[in-house]
């Protein structure tokens, strides 16, 4: 079994070159498109063993008009601006309905293109947060 003899490597380069695009979604626009969206709200209210939990879903259809609903999916899918913009939309309708305050939030978000636009669905978990009612002794 011959194995392959010594030889000298080439040296690394000086440069290397990788050339990227780089997208950033304008917030005043998207800030009209949220405002302007059709929302839709559902979700209850859970006992399980740490107490009550608020378990809804809100979905978010944004009106891109003639742009690519593809592109600007894809723009979504990746900008934690607009993650935060759809996670505090849900977090309000998730409040409305709600039967108390909501503790920490847990959210999952999916992305995808329709007919009509950017489609964002927001999963959202939290405790709830229960005032007792107080019985006060008659005067």
């Amino acid at each position: 079994m011959t194995r392959p003899g010594i030889r000298k490597t080439r040296g690394l380069p000086l440069v290397r070159e990788r050339r990227v695009t780089l997208v950033r979604a304008v917030d005043p626009r998207w800030a009209e498109l949220f405002e302007h969206a059709d929302v839709i709200s559902e979700g209850s209210a859970r006992a399980e063993d740490e107490g009550r939990m608020w378990y809804g879903s809100t979905s978010l259809i944004l009106d891109t008009g003639t742009e690519d609903a593809t592109y600007l999916a894809a723009v979504v899918d990746r900008d934690p601006h607009v993650h935060l913009r759809a996670m505090r939309t849900a977090r309000r309708e998730a409040q409305v309905r709600a039967p108390g305050g909501l503790g920490r939030l847990t959210c999952e978000i999916r992305v995808s293109a329709e007919k009509s636009g950017v489609r964002i669905d927001v999963d959202v978990q939290a405790p709830l947060i229960e005032r007792r009612a107080r019985v006060r002794p008659a005067p």
